[in-house]
């Protein structure tokens, strides 16, 4: 597996509206554990379109993890000014991405027109990617459902779901290491 597709909800579906929620440095630290996990497994390049919320997110820890590993980032937003509705700390983010990404590439060359261009994402992803990281809950379907459903019938591609109990475990693990500071 050397290709990984990384998505997950937007900001909004998550209840997330400010930078500095408390949330993103556990969505951050989740994000953190799956890409270590796929890069023992022989990951290389990351892929994601630079979606607000937590492929922003993925985006910053891969950045970091990058000055450690041998990885490669690679943005391809859907099409041209994907950002322009963004709060300014996300553009901040996806300017960052945009600058420090090995590679950057919207995949039409036009603003967004229809929803034919969020298809063909998914479809690019999926036909590039071996592996699938994403946070996801089966009872909250949202954004990322259409890339995990994809995922689940393409044959041999490895899907690693950041589940709630997940969240809940690093959320307790962070309580934890704060008391006894």
């Amino acid at each position: 597996m050397k290709v990984v597709a990384v998505t997950g909800y937007r900001p909004h579906e998550l209840g997330i509206f400010k930078a500095d929620h408390p949330g993103i440095e556990i969505i951050q630290e989740a994000y953190r554990k799956k890409i270590l996990e796929v890069i023992e497994l022989g990951a290389e390049w990351f892929i994601f379109s630079g979606t607000n919320g937590c492929e922003l997110w993925a985006g910053q820890v891969l950045l970091e993890l990058r000055e450690t590993y041998p990885i490669k980032i690679a943005v391809f937003p859907p099409f041209l000014n994907m950002d322009e509705r963004y709060k300014p700390f996300e553009q901040e983010l996806f300017v960052q991405l945009q600058l420090e990404a090995d590679f950057f590439e919207p995949l039409t060359q036009r603003p967004y027109e229809d929803p034919s261009q969020l298809r063909a994402k998914t479809a690019f992803f999926l036909d590039k990617a071996e592996g699938l990281i994403t946070l996801y809950d089966e009872e909250t379907e949202g954004s990322p459902r259409f890339l995990v459903d994809g995922a689940r019938r393409k044959p041999n591609m490895e899907v690693f779901l950041i589940t709630q109990e997940d969240l809940r475990v690093i959320e307790e693990e962070k309580q934890w290491e704060q008391q006894w500071e």
